[in-house]
Protein backbone atom coordinates (compact mmCIF):
# COMPACT_ATOMS: atom_id res chain seq x y z
CA UNK A 1 0.00 0.00 0.00
CA UNK A 2 2.75 2.42 0.94
CA UNK A 3 4.85 1.71 -2.12
CA UNK A 4 1.87 2.31 -4.46
CA UNK A 5 0.93 5.55 -2.37
CA UNK A 6 4.69 6.63 -2.93
CA UNK A 7 4.76 6.10 -6.64
CA UNK A 8 1.76 8.36 -6.73
CA UNK A 9 2.76 10.62 -5.09
CA UNK A 10 6.62 11.11 -7.00
CA UNK A 11 4.23 11.05 -10.21
CA UNK A 12 2.27 13.98 -8.87
CA UNK A 13 5.08 15.63 -7.62
CA UNK A 14 7.01 15.39 -11.02
CA UNK A 15 4.37 16.33 -12.71
CA UNK A 16 3.98 19.80 -11.09
CA UNK A 17 7.96 20.03 -11.69
CA UNK A 18 7.28 19.67 -15.59
CA UNK A 19 4.33 21.70 -15.81
CA UNK A 20 6.34 24.51 -13.26
CA UNK A 21 8.79 24.18 -16.21
CA UNK A 22 7.19 23.90 -18.90
CA UNK A 23 8.86 27.10 -20.52
CA UNK A 24 12.10 25.91 -20.30
CA UNK A 25 12.20 21.90 -20.67
CA UNK A 26 15.24 21.27 -22.92
CA UNK A 27 16.49 17.92 -24.18
CA UNK A 28 18.99 18.23 -21.37
CA UNK A 29 16.25 19.31 -18.73
CA UNK A 30 13.88 16.72 -19.27
CA UNK A 31 16.86 13.86 -18.87
CA UNK A 32 17.18 15.24 -15.96
CA UNK A 33 13.91 15.38 -15.12
CA UNK A 34 13.70 11.31 -15.58
CA UNK A 35 17.00 10.41 -13.73
CA UNK A 36 16.01 12.34 -10.83
CA UNK A 37 12.42 10.43 -11.05
CA UNK A 38 14.10 7.63 -11.00
CA UNK A 39 16.64 8.30 -7.98
CA UNK A 40 13.96 9.43 -6.15
CA UNK A 41 11.43 6.26 -6.74
CA UNK A 42 14.82 3.68 -6.31
CA UNK A 43 14.27 4.02 -2.42
CA UNK A 44 10.90 1.95 -2.34
CA UNK A 45 10.87 -1.61 -3.32
CA UNK A 46 8.26 -0.73 -6.12
CA UNK A 47 7.78 -3.22 -9.50
CA UNK A 48 5.12 -5.51 -11.25
CA UNK A 49 6.10 -8.98 -11.00
CA UNK A 50 6.50 -10.59 -14.57
CA UNK A 51 7.56 -13.55 -13.76
CA UNK A 52 7.81 -15.21 -10.52
CA UNK A 53 9.22 -18.64 -9.76
CA UNK A 54 6.99 -18.84 -6.72
CA UNK A 55 9.68 -20.34 -4.34
CA UNK A 56 8.86 -20.54 -0.27
CA UNK A 57 11.84 -18.91 0.14
CA UNK A 58 14.80 -16.92 -1.73
CA UNK A 59 17.70 -18.40 -2.48
CA UNK A 60 19.96 -15.38 -2.84
CA UNK A 61 20.10 -11.51 -2.44
CA UNK A 62 18.11 -10.91 -5.95
CA UNK A 63 15.21 -12.99 -4.66
CA UNK A 64 13.05 -15.36 -7.16
CA UNK A 65 10.91 -12.66 -9.63
CA UNK A 66 11.62 -10.75 -12.41
CA UNK A 67 9.69 -7.27 -12.17
CA UNK A 68 8.90 -4.05 -14.18
CA UNK A 69 10.64 -1.18 -12.93
CA UNK A 70 10.64 2.24 -12.89
CA UNK A 71 13.95 2.11 -15.02
CA UNK A 72 12.68 0.04 -17.62
CA UNK A 73 9.67 1.85 -17.99
CA UNK A 74 12.39 5.04 -18.69
CA UNK A 75 14.69 3.07 -20.76
CA UNK A 76 12.42 2.80 -23.64
CA UNK A 77 12.58 6.88 -23.69
CA UNK A 78 16.20 6.78 -24.08
CA UNK A 79 16.13 4.29 -27.55
CA UNK A 80 13.82 6.31 -29.02
CA UNK A 81 15.73 9.29 -28.36
CA UNK A 82 18.79 7.53 -29.77
CA UNK A 83 16.72 6.78 -32.86
CA UNK A 84 15.48 9.82 -33.37
CA UNK A 85 18.15 12.74 -32.09
CA UNK A 86 21.57 10.42 -31.74
CA UNK A 87 20.95 9.16 -35.16
CA UNK A 88 21.36 5.48 -33.51
CA UNK A 89 24.87 6.77 -32.45
CA UNK A 90 25.68 4.24 -29.33
CA UNK A 91 28.04 3.96 -27.16
CA UNK A 92 30.78 2.20 -28.71
CA UNK A 93 31.29 -1.42 -26.45
CA UNK A 94 34.78 -2.62 -26.14
CA UNK A 95 34.97 -6.19 -27.00
CA UNK A 96 36.13 -7.43 -23.28
CA UNK A 97 33.21 -6.12 -21.89
CA UNK A 98 31.32 -7.91 -23.61
CA UNK A 99 33.93 -11.28 -23.41
CA UNK A 100 33.65 -10.60 -19.26
CA UNK A 101 29.51 -10.84 -19.80
CA UNK A 102 29.10 -13.92 -21.59
CA UNK A 103 31.86 -15.49 -19.15
CA UNK A 104 30.04 -14.35 -16.02
CA UNK A 105 26.67 -15.59 -17.23
CA UNK A 106 27.84 -18.54 -18.43
CA UNK A 107 29.65 -19.92 -15.66
CA UNK A 108 26.83 -18.99 -13.46
CA UNK A 109 23.96 -20.83 -15.69
CA UNK A 110 26.20 -23.77 -16.21
CA UNK A 111 27.66 -24.34 -12.95
CA UNK A 112 27.26 -28.03 -11.77
CA UNK A 113 27.47 -26.79 -8.49
CA UNK A 114 23.96 -24.80 -8.91
CA UNK A 115 20.67 -26.17 -7.04
CA UNK A 116 18.98 -23.01 -8.48
CA UNK A 117 19.53 -22.19 -12.01
CA UNK A 118 16.28 -20.93 -12.25
CA UNK A 119 16.89 -18.03 -9.52
CA UNK A 120 20.28 -17.19 -11.51
CA UNK A 121 18.58 -16.90 -14.51
CA UNK A 122 16.54 -14.10 -12.30
CA UNK A 123 19.74 -12.52 -11.50
CA UNK A 124 21.32 -12.33 -14.66
CA UNK A 125 18.00 -11.19 -16.06
CA UNK A 126 18.23 -7.88 -13.61
CA UNK A 127 21.22 -7.21 -13.78
CA UNK A 128 21.02 -7.08 -17.67
CA UNK A 129 18.44 -5.51 -18.10
CA UNK A 130 19.70 -2.86 -15.50
CA UNK A 131 22.87 -2.50 -17.49
CA UNK A 132 21.48 -2.04 -20.86
CA UNK A 133 19.29 0.91 -18.89
CA UNK A 134 22.68 2.51 -17.94
CA UNK A 135 24.27 2.16 -21.50
CA UNK A 136 21.20 4.31 -23.39
CA UNK A 137 21.65 6.54 -20.70
CA UNK A 138 25.09 7.43 -20.94
CA UNK A 139 24.61 7.01 -24.44
CA UNK A 140 22.15 9.70 -24.71
CA UNK A 141 23.07 12.57 -21.83
CA UNK A 142 25.93 14.31 -20.80
CA UNK A 143 27.85 13.58 -17.18
CA UNK A 144 26.21 17.30 -16.09
CA UNK A 145 22.68 15.92 -16.74
CA UNK A 146 23.49 13.14 -15.09
CA UNK A 147 25.36 14.68 -11.90
CA UNK A 148 21.74 16.76 -11.67
CA UNK A 149 19.49 14.20 -12.31
CA UNK A 150 20.92 12.46 -9.28
CA UNK A 151 21.85 15.85 -7.39
CA UNK A 152 17.93 16.29 -7.88
CA UNK A 153 16.84 12.27 -6.88
CA UNK A 154 18.78 12.05 -3.64
CA UNK A 155 17.84 16.13 -2.37
CA UNK A 156 14.07 14.40 -2.70
CA UNK A 157 15.11 11.29 -0.98
CA UNK A 158 16.41 12.95 2.11
CA UNK A 159 13.75 15.36 2.74
CA UNK A 160 11.28 12.78 2.02
CA UNK A 161 13.28 10.20 4.95
CA UNK A 162 13.39 12.93 7.09
CA UNK A 163 9.86 13.55 6.83
CA UNK A 164 9.40 9.87 7.69
CA UNK A 165 12.50 9.20 10.39
CA UNK A 166 10.74 12.24 12.36
CA UNK A 167 7.43 10.85 12.32
CA UNK A 168 9.18 7.68 14.06
CA UNK A 169 10.85 7.19 15.96
CA UNK A 170 11.35 10.77 17.03
CA UNK A 171 7.23 11.24 17.59
CA UNK A 172 6.12 7.51 17.89
CA UNK A 173 4.17 7.71 14.76
CA UNK A 174 4.35 4.21 13.78
CA UNK A 175 1.82 4.40 11.46
CA UNK A 176 4.63 5.50 9.05
CA UNK A 177 6.43 2.19 9.89
CA UNK A 178 3.62 -0.03 8.93
CA UNK A 179 3.15 1.99 5.56
CA UNK A 180 5.78 0.19 4.39
CA UNK A 181 5.77 -2.90 6.12
CA UNK A 182 4.30 -5.72 3.93
CA UNK A 183 7.43 -7.34 3.06
CA UNK A 184 9.17 -6.20 6.23
CA UNK A 185 11.73 -8.14 8.78
CA UNK A 186 11.81 -5.50 10.77
CA UNK A 187 11.38 -6.27 14.53
CA UNK A 188 9.60 -2.72 15.85
CA UNK A 189 10.23 -3.70 19.47
CA UNK A 190 13.71 -4.80 19.39
CA UNK A 191 14.50 -2.48 16.48
CA UNK A 192 13.37 0.97 17.07
CA UNK A 193 15.21 2.51 13.92
CA UNK A 194 13.72 4.37 11.67
CA UNK A 195 12.91 2.19 8.41
CA UNK A 196 11.70 4.78 6.24
CA UNK A 197 10.64 3.58 3.12
CA UNK A 198 12.63 0.56 2.95
CA UNK A 199 12.14 -2.83 4.62
CA UNK A 200 14.54 -2.63 7.56
CA UNK A 201 16.18 0.18 9.10
CA UNK A 202 19.75 -1.69 7.81
CA UNK A 203 18.80 -1.15 4.31
CA UNK A 204 17.51 2.96 5.11
CA UNK A 205 21.12 3.39 7.07
CA UNK A 206 22.62 2.12 4.01
CA UNK A 207 21.05 3.67 1.58
CA UNK A 208 21.71 6.91 3.68
CA UNK A 209 25.48 6.46 3.85
CA UNK A 210 25.38 6.78 -0.08
CA UNK A 211 23.72 9.62 0.00
CA UNK A 212 25.81 11.32 2.47
CA UNK A 213 29.25 10.31 0.72
CA UNK A 214 27.34 11.81 -2.07
CA UNK A 215 27.37 14.89 -0.50
CA UNK A 216 29.96 15.23 1.16
CA UNK A 217 32.02 14.66 -2.23
CA UNK A 218 30.15 17.81 -3.98
CA UNK A 219 30.64 19.84 -1.13
CA UNK A 220 34.38 18.87 -1.46
CA UNK A 221 35.01 19.50 -5.41
CA UNK A 222 32.66 22.83 -4.53
CA UNK A 223 29.39 21.27 -6.69
CA UNK A 224 26.33 23.47 -4.93
CA UNK A 225 28.92 23.64 -1.53
CA UNK A 226 26.57 25.24 0.83
CA UNK A 227 23.13 23.46 -0.26
CA UNK A 228 25.23 20.25 -0.40
CA UNK A 229 26.89 20.17 3.12
CA UNK A 230 23.10 20.97 4.64
CA UNK A 231 21.65 17.92 2.66
CA UNK A 232 24.58 15.84 3.84
CA UNK A 233 24.12 16.73 7.30
CA UNK A 234 20.14 15.99 7.05
CA UNK A 235 21.12 12.89 5.60
CA UNK A 236 23.81 11.63 8.23
CA UNK A 237 20.75 12.84 11.26
CA UNK A 238 18.55 9.83 8.78
CA UNK A 239 20.87 7.84 9.46
CA UNK A 240 21.45 8.18 12.79
CA UNK A 241 17.50 7.74 13.46
CA UNK A 242 18.09 4.45 11.66
CA UNK A 243 20.08 3.23 14.74
CA UNK A 244 22.02 1.02 12.17
CA UNK A 245 25.70 -0.10 13.63
CA UNK A 246 26.74 -1.30 10.19
CA UNK A 247 26.08 1.79 8.28
CA UNK A 248 26.97 4.85 11.14
CA UNK A 249 30.53 2.82 10.73
CA UNK A 250 30.78 2.66 7.35
CA UNK A 251 29.68 6.25 7.09
CA UNK A 252 32.24 7.46 9.45
CA UNK A 253 35.04 5.37 7.38
CA UNK A 254 33.65 6.81 4.25
CA UNK A 255 33.86 10.31 5.85
CA UNK A 256 37.01 10.24 7.45
CA UNK A 257 39.03 8.25 3.60
CA UNK A 258 36.55 10.74 1.28
CA UNK A 259 38.16 13.88 3.38
CA UNK A 260 41.47 12.90 4.16
CA UNK A 261 41.89 11.76 0.42
CA UNK A 262 40.27 15.48 -0.79
CA UNK A 263 42.92 17.25 1.57
CA UNK A 264 46.46 14.83 1.11
CA UNK A 265 45.65 14.77 -3.04
CA UNK A 266 49.13 16.28 -3.38
CA UNK A 267 50.89 13.98 -0.29
CA UNK A 268 51.25 11.10 1.47
CA UNK A 269 47.95 9.98 2.65
CA UNK A 270 49.80 8.01 5.58
CA UNK A 271 52.60 10.66 6.03
CA UNK A 272 53.14 10.92 9.92
CA UNK A 273 51.40 14.98 9.91
CA UNK A 274 48.54 12.99 7.63
CA UNK A 275 48.28 10.89 10.30
CA UNK A 276 48.15 13.26 13.44
CA UNK A 277 46.08 16.37 11.66
CA UNK A 278 43.95 14.93 9.93
CA UNK A 279 43.02 10.89 10.41
CA UNK A 280 43.19 10.93 14.15
CA UNK A 281 41.44 13.49 14.94
CA UNK A 282 37.96 12.07 13.12
CA UNK A 283 38.69 8.77 14.98
CA UNK A 284 38.39 10.34 17.90
CA UNK A 285 35.91 12.61 17.35
CA UNK A 286 33.90 9.47 16.25
CA UNK A 287 34.95 7.65 19.13
CA UNK A 288 33.94 10.21 21.49
CA UNK A 289 30.18 10.61 19.66
CA UNK A 290 29.63 6.87 20.09
CA UNK A 291 30.73 5.93 23.46
CA UNK A 292 29.84 9.55 25.44
CA UNK A 293 26.53 10.07 23.60
CA UNK A 294 22.82 8.22 23.35
CA UNK A 295 24.65 5.98 20.38
CA UNK A 296 26.17 4.07 23.12
CA UNK A 297 22.88 2.02 23.45
CA UNK A 298 23.13 1.14 20.04
CA UNK A 299 26.58 -0.42 19.92
CA UNK A 300 26.77 -1.81 23.22
CA UNK A 301 23.83 -2.16 25.40
CA UNK A 302 21.55 -3.67 23.16
CA UNK A 303 21.60 -7.50 21.13
CA UNK A 304 25.29 -6.90 19.53
CA UNK A 305 25.83 -9.87 21.29
CA UNK A 306 23.31 -11.89 19.55
CA UNK A 307 23.28 -10.60 16.61
CA UNK A 308 27.27 -10.50 16.45
CA UNK A 309 26.79 -14.53 17.17
CA UNK A 310 24.59 -14.91 14.73
CA UNK A 311 26.39 -13.59 12.04
CA UNK A 312 29.04 -15.97 13.29
CA UNK A 313 26.94 -19.38 12.66
CA UNK A 314 25.98 -17.75 8.96
CA UNK A 315 29.78 -17.02 8.05
CA UNK A 316 30.53 -20.27 8.96
CA UNK A 317 27.94 -21.68 6.59
CA UNK A 318 29.49 -19.89 4.19
CA UNK A 319 33.18 -20.81 4.75
CA UNK A 320 31.47 -24.30 4.09
CA UNK A 321 30.98 -23.26 0.68
CA UNK A 322 34.07 -21.82 0.17
CA UNK A 323 35.87 -24.55 1.14
CA UNK A 324 33.33 -26.90 -0.75
CA UNK A 325 33.71 -24.96 -4.07
CA UNK A 326 36.30 -22.32 -3.79
CA UNK A 327 37.17 -21.92 -7.88
CA UNK A 328 33.74 -21.20 -9.23
CA UNK A 329 31.33 -21.43 -6.39
CA UNK A 330 27.55 -21.94 -6.28
CA UNK A 331 26.03 -19.77 -8.45
CA UNK A 332 24.73 -16.21 -8.52
CA UNK A 333 21.51 -15.93 -6.18
CA UNK A 334 21.74 -19.70 -5.50
CA UNK A 335 23.43 -19.62 -1.93
CA UNK A 336 20.92 -20.33 0.15
CA UNK A 337 19.36 -23.25 -1.78
CA UNK A 338 23.24 -24.77 -1.32
CA UNK A 339 23.37 -23.68 2.43
CA UNK A 340 19.78 -26.00 2.96
CA UNK A 341 20.77 -28.35 0.73
CA UNK A 342 23.95 -28.94 2.23
CA UNK A 343 24.21 -27.84 5.39
CA UNK A 344 22.78 -28.99 8.79
CA UNK A 345 22.26 -26.74 11.54
CA UNK A 346 22.71 -28.94 14.43
CA UNK A 347 26.47 -28.55 14.22
CA UNK A 348 26.22 -25.71 16.28
CA UNK A 349 24.23 -27.30 18.84
CA UNK A 350 23.20 -25.33 21.73
CA UNK A 351 24.30 -22.67 20.60
CA UNK A 352 21.71 -22.10 17.99
CA UNK A 353 19.09 -21.77 20.80
CA UNK A 354 20.02 -18.62 22.72
CA UNK A 355 19.35 -16.78 18.77
CA UNK A 356 15.92 -15.61 18.06
CA UNK A 357 14.64 -18.32 15.09
CA UNK A 358 18.52 -19.36 14.11
CA UNK A 359 17.66 -21.85 11.68
CA UNK A 360 15.05 -19.82 9.89
CA UNK A 361 17.80 -16.45 9.98
CA UNK A 362 20.14 -18.38 8.11
CA UNK A 363 18.10 -20.36 5.56
CA UNK A 364 16.15 -17.71 4.68
CA UNK A 365 18.23 -14.49 4.70
CA UNK A 366 21.28 -14.56 2.74
CA UNK A 367 25.14 -14.20 4.29
CA UNK A 368 25.44 -10.83 6.19
CA UNK A 369 29.34 -10.46 4.10
CA UNK A 370 28.78 -9.06 1.00
CA UNK A 371 32.31 -10.61 0.10
CA UNK A 372 31.58 -14.10 1.77
CA UNK A 373 28.62 -13.96 -0.62
CA UNK A 374 30.43 -13.25 -3.76
CA UNK A 375 33.23 -16.04 -2.76
CA UNK A 376 30.77 -18.52 -2.33
CA UNK A 377 28.33 -17.41 -5.45
CA UNK A 378 31.14 -16.49 -7.90
CA UNK A 379 34.37 -18.11 -6.37
CA UNK A 380 37.47 -16.72 -6.54
CA UNK A 381 38.07 -16.35 -10.15
CA UNK A 382 35.01 -14.66 -10.31
CA UNK A 383 35.66 -12.56 -7.52
CA UNK A 384 38.95 -11.07 -8.17
CA UNK A 385 37.96 -8.68 -10.78
CA UNK A 386 35.46 -7.10 -8.66
CA UNK A 387 38.20 -6.56 -6.30
CA UNK A 388 40.63 -5.59 -9.02
CA UNK A 389 38.52 -3.06 -10.14
CA UNK A 390 37.70 -1.84 -6.62
CA UNK A 391 41.29 -1.53 -5.98
CA UNK A 392 42.11 0.23 -9.42
CA UNK A 393 39.50 2.79 -8.21
CA UNK A 394 41.28 3.64 -5.37
CA UNK A 395 44.90 3.87 -7.14
CA UNK A 396 43.46 6.07 -9.85
CA UNK A 397 41.89 8.68 -7.05
CA UNK A 398 44.89 11.08 -6.64
CA UNK A 399 45.64 11.18 -10.20
CA UNK A 400 42.03 12.14 -10.88
CA UNK A 401 41.45 14.75 -8.54
CA UNK A 402 44.71 16.70 -9.37
CA UNK A 403 43.72 16.10 -13.28
CA UNK A 404 42.49 18.71 -15.24
CA UNK A 405 39.52 16.52 -15.57
CA UNK A 406 35.87 18.25 -15.11
CA UNK A 407 34.63 18.85 -11.92
CA UNK A 408 31.16 16.49 -12.33
CA UNK A 409 33.78 13.70 -13.21
CA UNK A 410 35.54 14.54 -10.21
CA UNK A 411 32.37 14.43 -8.07
CA UNK A 412 31.61 10.87 -9.28
CA UNK A 413 34.86 9.39 -9.15
CA UNK A 414 35.07 10.78 -5.44
CA UNK A 415 31.40 9.47 -4.73
CA UNK A 416 32.32 6.11 -5.84
CA UNK A 417 35.29 5.88 -3.65
CA UNK A 418 32.89 6.42 -0.88
CA UNK A 419 30.51 4.18 -2.54
CA UNK A 420 33.48 1.32 -2.55
CA UNK A 421 34.03 2.21 1.15
CA UNK A 422 30.23 1.90 2.58
CA UNK A 423 30.01 -1.21 0.21
CA UNK A 424 32.94 -3.27 2.25
CA UNK A 425 32.32 -1.56 5.58
CA UNK A 426 28.89 -2.09 5.25
CA UNK A 427 28.79 -5.27 3.99
CA UNK A 428 31.11 -6.75 6.37
CA UNK A 429 28.48 -7.43 8.83
CA UNK A 430 25.17 -7.04 6.24
CA UNK A 431 24.17 -8.05 2.68
CA UNK A 432 21.58 -5.01 2.26
CA UNK A 433 24.35 -3.80 -0.07
CA UNK A 434 23.10 -6.15 -2.95
CA UNK A 435 19.76 -5.37 -2.25
CA UNK A 436 18.13 -3.72 -5.55
CA UNK A 437 18.21 0.00 -4.74
CA UNK A 438 21.39 0.51 -3.29
CA UNK A 439 22.93 -1.76 -5.95
CA UNK A 440 21.55 -0.17 -8.70
CA UNK A 441 23.16 3.30 -6.99
CA UNK A 442 26.72 1.82 -6.81
CA UNK A 443 26.34 0.20 -10.62
CA UNK A 444 25.37 3.68 -11.66
CA UNK A 445 28.47 5.64 -10.45
CA UNK A 446 30.52 2.48 -11.26
CA UNK A 447 29.46 2.64 -14.75
CA UNK A 448 29.75 6.24 -15.33
CA UNK A 449 33.34 6.61 -14.11
CA UNK A 450 34.47 3.71 -16.61
CA UNK A 451 33.68 5.62 -19.46
CA UNK A 452 36.04 7.90 -20.65
CA UNK A 453 34.25 10.51 -22.83
CA UNK A 454 32.67 12.36 -19.09
CA UNK A 455 36.10 12.72 -17.97
CA UNK A 456 36.87 15.84 -19.67
CA UNK A 457 33.39 16.99 -20.32
CA UNK A 458 33.79 20.67 -21.12
CA UNK A 459 30.00 21.39 -19.94
CA UNK A 460 29.12 23.87 -17.69
CA UNK A 461 28.69 22.22 -13.95
CA UNK A 462 26.06 23.25 -11.39
CA UNK A 463 26.46 25.88 -8.86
Amino acid sequence: MGAILFIIFAVLLYTFKIIANARNLTFDKWCEIFISFFIFTNCVSFGLPLIDLNLPYNDGAFGYKFRLEVFMIIAPIFLIVMARRMKWQFLPIPWYAVAVIVLYCAVNLLNPNNLAVPSTAIAIAQLLSYALFLYLLCSCVSLDVILKGIYEGFLYTTILQAVLAICYPILGIDQVVHLFREATSIRAEERPGAPGTFTHPNSLGGYMAYIVSFFTACYLIGYQKKKSLWIGITALFVLIMSFSRTSMLAVSTSLILLITLYTTQNSSIFSLKNILTKILPFILIIAAAVLFTPLKDSFINSDMDEMMLARLMHYYCGYEIITDHPWVGVGLNSHLEYIRANISFRIFGDVSRIIWKAEEFMSTNPIHNVLLIWLSEFGIILTLPILFFFGRCFYKIKPVLRSNASDNYKVMYLFSIGLITCLIVHGMADWAPLSRPLSNIWMLAFFVISLNKYKYESLPRSG
